[in-house]
């Protein structure tokens, strides 16, 4: 019995030894990282290493690596990496799969590390690393929440206490034994009980104590109790109301400080299909208050280049926001920041994923469902990892996978043949994810985007045809709908028989259309309708009070169109008017000039939602505006007799360059009806004012573009000037010039160096202006 009782003893001193001698943190914290796509999921601190497991979220066939030079900074010694799993030091690594987990292994750091730094010398940084879990000594830098609501209730900083939305000064502080009594500058007092089991006691004023305990993890902690409410702020799409975002980037390295001196939220605007960007400056302690306008509900990125989260916001609210770059913690407080919280524990996010090479749409199909079966089964372990997470939590998730694959299986028509998707294919999208889309529609960033291009192609399918390269929508499908309006105001005199023979007519004209558009050019075509009405319908559209309607309300057609494909699959009146002021805006940004007056009319009288029909009116005031405004600087739009009667592109450029020999050209070319174009040039200015000192011409090459609107643009973002040149092509020269340059996508962009030598540029060089401008100044020098 006691060799047995001594072998045992033995057994538990060597695993005892061993416990000594490694430490796992499997739960890790990073203060400020540089690349948010990169997370450190483990560290492993052992006699002989240091291991570091790493997972990378970025995109399959994209590369990187690590040089031989990283290491891990404790204090002020050094510890160099040794080798690396899955990847190879010094080389590059070509992502095979959207994630890539992988370790980096060290010579050994000390095994009573608590934080760490590891960097690469190439850029990649992360700071204050450290494990989850560590009881606080004392109250600076700590947070502490309300036991039983779970909510974020104070935090202490040397100077400052977090409370209620608020950061405030300290006054005063005194500490008896670690209990500590806090008199706040025009605010309340605060008694902060010992620190017993890991709580302590927190009473504000005169109120009685709350139990709390320490905020240990990057996130919020579980809440105690389940929240069964459903459904999200719906305020009916109306104007004027707002949400503010209170907050502190606290304890900013340089290097995040150098990213930005602003606080930005990022929301998806429904009805112009584009990101709304809104910012603040940050105090030199980098706090910042942020108000902006909030049309309902919607999913927002904030702070982006420094953070991690993308909340919900509601209508009405008010959430205070911490990101602590030291404890690297990222914390909502507020009246009902419950879903905040969870969002930023569990982050939900759709990566937009495209068909692939070679695959149908019924397989891309088959691939999306089992995403979001991924997805769904994802929230199933969440939900037993975390059985209180809310029921608005679930729901927001399992609506953003129905925009998330809606947006995805309707981007897939761009890249199908022909813009043909089976009919099997579209009946699920409208049945399964369309007609299921939770309210309000703001809610989902991919939304927009599911929503114009899903009616794009309804429309396409009943009233398009493919030829040559393009699928041309024909108007007389519209005129059965213009006409019964017309007759329904009194505007014009016919009867249902023949508004029917019309419809009968259209719909022949477009079997006939697409019979000959098959393998023949547009201009080809000689279109001639023979049947038993066709006399008769000719007639009908001869008529004067039928063609002055048809003629007033030629430019409404793509509206018709909308209308009635939003109405078929869809007939929320909501949703109806989001969709035609979506569709209002995108005639009025694409075009850039103001509506004709049918159109206006049209507009006051169908949309109904004040906010939609504001957004209408208020970018028609402002092309109308433009058209009346002069154009400073109008020796920066060169005429086309430039390059009159040439056809070869690299003389044409030649030509148009030729009286900048010497300086350097920062070759721009975009077109009016591409949004990424419109909104590089509308932040062109900062890249100007960035690059002010140098000598730099700024060459425009316009794409597909009416002059009314290429001038309005350049009036709208002030592009001209003595540095800058426009062109605006006849189509014919300006593909031949694409075509030597190679132009693949629009926006592109290329750098023509003083000995006339062209150099591509990535589309988004000017997201690091720091390292553009010292792109620029070799050039230049």
């Amino acid at each position: 019995m006691k060799k047995l009782l001594s072998t045992i003893v033995l057994a538990i001193t060597c695993v005892a030894a061993l416990a000594q001698k490694s430490k796992v943190w499997d739960d890790v914290i990073t203060g400020y990282c540089n690349i948010p796509v990169i997370d450190i999921t483990k560290v492993t601190f052992t006699p002989d290493s240091t291991e570091v497991c790493m997972r990378l979220s970025f995109r399959a066939g994209k590369q990187f690596g690590f040089t031989s030079g990283t290491h891990l900074k404790v204090g002020t010694q050094q510890y160099a990496v040794k080798n690396a799993t899955v990847i190879k030091l010094n080389e590059g690594y070509t992502m095979p799969t959207d994630t890539v987990d992988f370790s980096l292994i060290f010579n050994p750091a000390p095994l009573g590390t608590t934080r760490m730094d590891l960097i690469e010398p190439a850029g990649l940084t992360f700071s204050n690393i450290h494990g989850a879990g560590e009881i606080p000594d004392g109250i600076i830098d700590t947070y502490w929440r309300n036991n039983a609501t779970g909510d974020w209730l104070i935090g202490f900083a040397v100077n400052h206490v977090i409370y209620n939305n608020k950061v405030w000064d300290i006054a005063t502080l005194t500490n008896n034994k670690d209990a500590y009594t806090i008199a706040l500058t025009d605010g309340p007092i605060i008694k902060v009980g010992k620190l017993k089991k890991g709580k302590r006691t927190i009473g504000i004023d005169q109120q009685k104590g709350i139990v709390c305990s320490p905020i240990t993890t990057a996130t919020m902690p579980d809440y105690p109790t389940k929240d069964m409410r459903k459904g999200f702020v719906d305020n009916g799409y109306r104007t004027g109301d707002s949400v503010t975002i209170v907050g502190w980037l606290k304890d900013m390295p340089e290097q995040a400080w150098k990213q930005s001196g602003e606080f930005e939220a990022i929301i998806s605007h429904l009805i112009i299909d584009n990101q709304e960007r809104y910012t603040t400056k940050l105090d030199s302690l980098g706090r910042f208050t942020l108000r902006f306008p909030l049309v309902n509900s919607s999913d927002a990125f904030l702070d982006l280049r420094r953070s991690s989260v993308s909340p919900v916001l509601e209508p009405g609210k008010t959430y205070f926001f911490l990101k602590d770059f030291k404890t690297g913690q990222e914390l909502f407080m507020g009246d009902d920041a419950r879903l905040q919280n969870e969002l930023a524990a569990c982050p939900a996010a759709w990566g937009y994923r495209r068909i692939n090479q070679g695959e149908d749409a019924m397989q891309f199909k088959t691939r999306m469902d089992g995403i979001c079966e991924a997805m769904k089964a994802e929230i199933q372990e969440n939900i037993a990892k975390r059985p209180n997470l809310s029921q608005r939590y679930i729901d927001y998730v399992n609506g953003l996978c129905l925009a998330g694959q809606g947006e995805s299986m309707m981007q897939a028509r761009f890249v199908v043949p022909g813009k043909e998707l089976p009919k099997e294919y579209m009946d699920y999208v409208t049945t399964q994810l369309w007609q299921k889309m939770p309210k309000p529609y703001t809610l989902f960033m991919p939304f927009s985007t599911f929503m114009r291009d899903y009616l794009d192609q309804v429309v396409t399918e009943r009233h398009g045809v493919k030829i040559d390269r393009y699928t041309i929508t024909l108007p007389e499908g519209a005129y059965p709908t213009i006409l019964r309006r017309a007759k329904a105001d009194g505007r014009v005199s016919i009867t249902d028989d023949e508004i029917a023979l019309v419809e009968r007519y259209a719909e022949a004209y477009r079997k006939e259309y697409a019979a000959q558009a098959q393998n023949q050019k547009i201009d080809s075509l000689n279109i001639n309708i023979s049947n038993s009405y066709s006399e008769q319908y000719h007639a009908i559209m001869e008529r004067p009070d039928v063609k002055a309607v048809i003629d007033e309300e030629s430019t409404l057609v793509d509206i018709y169109y909308q209308l009635e494909a939003v109405k078929s699959t869809n007939p929320d009146p909501a949703l109806i008017d989001l969709a035609l002021a979506h569709r209002f805006y995108w005639t009025l940004n694409s075009f850039r000039k103001s509506l004709a007056t049918a159109a206006l009319n049209f507009a006051l009288q169908e949309i109904k939602l004040p906010a939609a029909l504001d957004i209408v009116k208020t970018t028609n005031d402002k092309y109308i505006a433009l058209e009346h405004q002069d154009l400073a600087n109008a020796a920066s739009l060169r005429p086309s007799t430039d390059v009159e009667n040439m056809t070869d592109g690299e003389k044409m450029l030649r030509k148009i360059i030729e009286p900048y020999k010497g300086r350097v050209i920062y070759l721009d070319v975009w077109g009016t009806w591409c949004g990424p174009c419109k909104q590089r040039l509308k932040d062109s200015w900062k890249e100007k004012e960035a690059l002010k000192d140098l000598d730099i011409v700024y060459l425009y090459l316009c794409n597909g573009s009416s002059d009314e609107s290429w001038k309005n643009v350049i009036k709208e973002y002030n592009l001209a000037g003595p540095n800058c040149v426009h062109y605006n092509l006849p189509k014919e020269q300006q593909s031949a010039i694409e075509r030597y340059l190679n132009v693949q996508g629009f926006p592109t962009y290329k750098i023509i160096d003083k000995q006339g030598n062209i150099h591509d540029l990535d589309w988004l060089h000017a997201d690091d202006m720091e390292a553009f401008k010292q792109t620029m100044e070799k050039f230049c020098k």
